[in-house]
């Protein structure tokens, strides 16, 4: 019995809500058959936009990518832009060939330095050892005599006549002045100076390598174009040689 309520419930609802579809006025079905027709309009209209977009940005993409190429009439048309893009890049490259030459002399200092430091602890080693001998013995003449001379480094080639050697020539003959002082504090004070040097030698090479790459792309820009156009891009170099710090802190351990 309640089965057949419920089927009975089911079918007048389903009725009475058959009745109200088919007794809908027509205004209503008009407005919403106008308003079907304004949506697709506006959807016509919005591809039609869309297509002229897609047309508009392909067009621009041609014409960035035929100004990014230069052609040779446009390089033939400016002989000065040529001639000193070719001089900004020789000397870019006698700039790298200079930085790799005080790479080079770096290197060949720290052996020295490493040298230097095992000398030092063998003298205060025989100097504490020799308790009866004078106690104002110095070192100088056993340093003086196993002192490694500093090498020229034959890698920059062709390099300039401001060489990165000529920069470091004196750092040797300071550290030997150092040693025939006896002193731990003046070799301490000379090895600093030396690391400014070289700090101030790598420092000067690196602006001036970024300065040249600098006029390289503006020149190369100014080729493709005719005028000045984005951002240069640098190399990230800089250089410090922190490992001439290390036997300053080994000279302050030792005084400790």
């Amino acid at each position: 019995d309640e089965e057949h309520r419920l089927i009975a419930r089911y079918a007048a609802r389903l009725a009475a809500e058959a009745s109200n579809s088919t007794q809908c006025p027509p205004t209503d079905l008009s407005f919403n058959f106008d308003a079907n027709k304004q949506q697709r309009q506006l959807i016509a209209e919005l591809e039609n936009k869309n297509r002229e977009i897609l047309q508009e940005i392909q067009r621009l993409r041609l014409e960035h990518e035929q100004a990014s190429q230069p052609t040779p009439e446009k390089a033939q048309q400016n002989p000065t832009l040529l001639a000193e893009l070719r001089l900004l890049r020789h000397r870019k490259d006698e700039l790298e060939r200079r930085m790799s030459a005080l790479q080079e002399s770096r290197r060949e200092l720290m052996v020295q330095l490493e040298s230097l430091m095992r000398l030092l602890k063998d003298e205060e080693q025989k100097q504490s050892a020799q308790t009866g001998s004078s106690p104002h013995s110095s070192p100088s003449h056993s340093a003086s005599c196993t002192m490694p001379m500093p090498i020229r480094s034959t890698s920059a080639g062709s390099t300039p006549t401001h060489t990165p050697q000529d920069c470091l020539a004196g750092v040797g003959d300071d550290v030997l002045d150092a040693f025939s002082q006896g002193v731990p504090r003046n070799l301490r004070n000379d090895l600093l100076v030396a690391a400014d040097s070289i700090t101030n030698t790598m420092s000067s090479l690196v602006k001036e390598l970024h300065s040249v790459d600098d006029g390289i792309e503006e020149e190369e820009e100014n080729m493709r174009n005719g005028r000045e156009k984005g951002e240069s891009q640098r190399p990230c170099l800089s250089f410090y040689p922190y490992f001439l710090l290390i036997p300053l802190l080994l000279f302050s351990q030792n005084d400790n």
